[in-house]
């Protein structure tokens, strides 16, 4: 723990330190400027001793004009260490006659000129002789080695300032810490251990107390024991409070947040739920105390509830371990009402809460499927030309050949080729009324087993009637099913390919390519790992500039003067419904590239119709079969198909007359063995409704389900609302045949 000393002992030992060191620093600096003083004098001296040697010794040379003696005598004189130069001039003290200098490496050498060198000590001498001056001799002295002795001398002065100080200081200084600052140093360090709060690991100082010191360690020890106590219990009522006004700032501020926010404790006890979070759902604090409690009420499905709670408390362990984020979770909550919210869940740490904000969306999936019902509407506007086209066409199969078989009639032979071509042509209307229903289904997406293959050709074969496009397909055999909605997905398909026959007004190729992938965990396209299936769409056309591209799968944004700007926002949604991602790629005068990606099953129709397959057996046609349909014609064709299989046939019109033949026979002992019933009866009961109250009373009754909406949810998923079966309006002999041959299969 760094801390500063400010002890009073240390302050005068310090002080002490202070004071000799000055007294002495003082007493060393005047004996070093005496002696500076003392020898500069000297120096002095010696300049004017040896200028006037000169001066005697340069009379008789000048007087005889003799250079070369004058040289000698002033070489002579350079001997001298101190000397630095001399010059010798004429007696008017101008012209020069010699001179000798100091060059850099202190070597004497000729020179005239003046020497200028500050720092110099210097002197002038007249030369006379016979009382006649016959010259002027300049005499410069150097203090260099004056200035190197006095370094000397300072350093040895401090040398032995300092070991005097040391000495005069060290002794008091050893008795004054033994008796006065260590057991000082142990009542303060006993302090600050119980005012920080470690009053349990602080011992009691122990030492050399005397006197005052015995009662200061008393003292301290007994005050510091009480304040750190008044402390531990100030810091505690502090931290309560802190506590209570930031939970109280934490509740306002969430009671105005225009969401649903809920915040639970780390013991999962719901401490707090906002008004919006109790207008949204309908849930109070009360209601929910626990999230144990939430979940049971938000997720009446134990299969999905189990799911939605193991899977938050997975990502709440990794958030808390290695601060792994959060990602949001769309959720569809059981409200207090009945209804369903369906809302984005965002959590947040904060200290030991976690904060769940609740995100509804559910008007904005409102507007979505809206602005999707709405796409259709254009969309199917650009289909109408060509299936109308195709309707015409096969009508006319149909009529031409009935009405030809009615005149050949006489002639079996011919009228049963006719019929084969009614049928025929029928069959290609069936279909192309599937298509149609097909693509025009909406809503939340009912999911099932589907092969890509046959949604591609069926949506491609659609959307180029009429035109002048060539499809180009290259799906490999091995490509995967897809759980999805055959509706949507079809709707994709034609959106993509209605899109690239406009860019193609000259005509073009549109190729389909796929492939199976698997997604790891960290992928580019933020998906969750696992196998998906890759397509791409790729047209001929007039591609599309950057600006264009960026926002082709925002609503309402279009290029054309006549479109609505929502087949491609749909086409985005529904993907992104059905877990996916697309992407788009174009180059201008190239054409352009969709590329999507859809979770598959990781199986091709191929293994699952093989593993699928029912193997018809060869069991009799026996019992009495109950058909329900509102339309008379179907009743009639049904009891014809079943009479000739040899089924004995009863038939009705409604949901209601279906159950209360079907309790008169089963109280008559002679059952039903079979019941169709029509899911969809205007005005009436439909076989949905009429079949949970015939399965209420018969748990065993064997129900198959008929409807001319293929999309249907309970065609989709019959066995979830207790049919057998499920067949397809219209409906050839065969088709009926082995349905109904599919359940006796199963039977046996």
């Amino acid at each position: 723990m760094k801390r500063h000393d400010t002890s009073v002992t240390k302050i005068i030992v310090l002080t002490l330190v202070a004071v000799m060191t000055i007294v002495l620093s003082a007493f060393g600096s005047a004996n070093y400027y005496w002696e500076r003083s003392q020898r500069t004098g000297d120096l002095e001296y010696h300049l004017t001793v040896i200028s006037s040697q000169l001066a005697s010794s340069l009379a008789l040379p000048l007087w005889n004009f003799d250079t070369k003696q004058v040289d000698k005598v002033i070489e002579s004189t350079m001997r001298h260490p101190d000397v630095f130069g001399v010059i010798v001039r004429g007696a008017d003290g101008v012209a020069g006659i010699s001179g000798f200098v100091r060059d850099p490496q202190w070597r004497a050498v000729p020179s005239k000129g003046e020497i200028r060198n500050r720092g110099l000590l210097s002197r002038t001498e007249k030369i006379s002789i016979h009382g006649s001056q016959v010259g002027v001799v300049h005499l410069f002295m150097t203090p260099r080695f004056l200035e190197r002795s006095m370094h000397r001398f300072a350093i040895n002065n401090i040398v032995a300032i300092v070991t005097l100080n040391v000495f005069l200081v060290f002794i008091p200084f050893q008795l004054i810490r033994r008796n006065v600052i260590i057991p000082l140093q142990a009542i303060e360090t006993y302090a600050l251990k119980v005012s920080s709060g470690e009053a349990e690991a602080a011992d009691v100082p122990e030492g050399d107390f005397f006197g005052e010191l015995n009662n200061l360690n008393r003292s301290i020890v007994g005050m510091t024991r009480s304040l750190a106590e008044a402390r531990q219990e100030q810091v505690r009522k502090t931290a309560e409070q802190v506590l209570r006004e930031s939970e109280t700032i934490l509740r306002a501020f969430i009671d105005v947040m225009p969401v649903g926010v809920r915040w639970s404790d780390s013991d999962d006890v719901i401490k707090h739920v906002n008004t919006c979070f109790i207008e949204m759902f309908g849930y109070t604090a009360a209601d929910i105390p626990t999230l144990d409690e939430w979940f049971l009420r938000a997720y009446p499905d134990p299969d999905r509830r189990e799911y939605i709670s193991s899977r938050r408390k997975a990502v709440v362990r990794a958030a808390l371990v290695d601060g792994t984020p959060i990602q949001p979770l769309e959720s569809i909550i059981a409200c207090k009402d009945g209804s369903d919210r369906h809302v984005i869940v965002n959590t947040q740490f904060s200290r030991d809460l976690r904060l769940d904000i609740f995100t509804d969306i559910t008007e904005r999936e409102s507007l979505q499927n809206r602005l999707l019902n709405a796409q259709r509407l254009e969309s199917l506007g650009v289909l109408a030309g060509g299936i109308a086209h195709d309707f015409n066409n096969i009508l006319t199969g149909i009529m031409g050949n009935i009405s030809m078989a009615r005149m050949v009639l006489a002639m079996p032979g011919k009228s049963d080729k006719l019929l084969d071509n009614a049928e025929k042509a029928a069959l290609r209307a069936t279909e192309l009324a599937t298509q149609l229903l097909t693509f025009a289904k909406g809503g939340a997406p009912v999911k099932k087993t589907v092969s890509i293959r046959k949604i591609v050709d069926e949506s491609l074969s659609l959307a180029i009637r009429g035109t002048n496009v060539k499809g180009v397909v290259q799906l490999p055999d091995s490509l995967h099913d897809i759980e999805a909605d055959e509706g949507q997905v079809s709707q994709v398909f034609n959106n993509i390919v209605i899109n690239a026959v406009q860019a193609m007004p000259g005509g073009g190729e549109i190729s389909v390519h796929g492939m199976n992938v698997v997604l790891g965990s960290e992928n580019r396209f933020i998906l969750p790992p696992g196998d998906y299936v890759k397509l791409s769409f790729t047209d001929q056309g007039c591609g599309m500039p950057e600006d264009v591209r960026k926002k082709i799968f925002d609503p309402y944004f279009t290029t054309k003067s006549h479109g609505m700007g929502l087949g491609l926002a749909s086409v985005h949604s529904i993907v992104k419904r059905h877990g996916g991602y697309i992407d788009v790629r174009s180059t201008i005068g190239e054409g352009t590239t969709f590329t999507l990606l859809l979770p598959s099953t990781g199986k091709t129709s191929l293994e699952e119709e093989t593993g699928e397959r029912v193997t018809q057996c060869d069991v009799p046609a026996e019992g009495a079969v109950l058909v329900m349909d509102d339309e008379e014609m179907i009743r009639e064709l049904a009891a014809e198909i079943l009479g000739h299989l040899g089924y004995e046939v009863t038939t009705c019109a409604s949901g209601e007359e279906a159950i209360r033949m079907y309790l008169g026979a089963k109280e008559g002992n002679k059952p039903f063995s079979y019941v169709i019933m029509d899911l969809t009866v205007p005005g009436g009961m439909g076989g949905r409704e009429s079949a949970a109250e015939i399965l209420a009373f018969d748990p065993c009754a064997r129900l198959i389900a008929s409807s001319g909406y293929s999309n249907n949810p309970v065609m989709a998923s019959f066995r979830d609302y207790g049919f057998c079966g499920a067949i397809v309006k219209p409906y050839t002999p065969a088709e009926l045949a082995r349905v109904v041959h599919s359940i006796v299969a199963a039977r046996v």
